[in-house]
């Protein structure tokens, strides 16, 4: 092989890595949340989380809305103000998760359910954990907004929401 041939695959190649290297920067910079996930806090209460969330869920169905916030054991919304009664099962769940759950360095603020999710909101507004009843990924977000949100699977039907860092420079 001639040295010519043996500089034209060398720099062929270079460009290959250089170009996979801006692409791997760019989704880096742009496309990847800056919140962390917290799935290790996430994962050993499962079933806590989704236990809340159906309890949430189930509320939600009693009544005609398209939205109900809740906090805590409270539903808050302009048409809808009541006191939910959760069992001693669910209670334990619910304290087990507002322990755990410590998004963006805040605590949980409320959950938001509407007909197809369950939004365990921060108080932030930057990150959010999304339990689908359907399984699908959501493709906005409550908490998040209008902004551009990164939804990424967790586990079975819940997801991981955040706006990265730099959708607010």
């Amino acid at each position: 092989m001639s040295k010519r041939k043996k500089l034209l695959i060398i720099g062929a190649v270079g460009a290959v890595i250089l170009g996979l290297a801006v692409c791997l920067a760019v989704r880096i910079l742009f496309f990847e949340p800056h919140v962390p996930s917290r799935k290790d806090d996430f994962l050993p209460l499962l079933s806590e989380y989704t236990q809340v969330a159906e309890f949430y869920s189930s509320d939600f169905e009693k009544y005609d809305a398209d939205r109900l916030t809740y906090y805590e054991t409270y539903c808050f919304t302009e048409n809808y103000k009541h006191y939910l009664s959760p069992d001693e099962q669910v209670l334990d769940a619910l304290m087990k998760v507002e322990d755990s759950y410590y998004l963006d360095k805040n605590p949980l603020e409320c959950v938001n359910v509407s007909s197809d999710f369950v939004f365990l909101c921060s108080a932030t507004g930057r990150a959010e954990y999304v339990y689908s009843r359907s399984g699908k990924k959501p493709k906005s977000s409550d908490c998040l907004g209008d902004r551009r949100a990164l939804v990424y699977k967790m586990a079975d039907n819940w997801y991981f929401a955040s706006v990265p860092d730099d959708y607010f420079s």
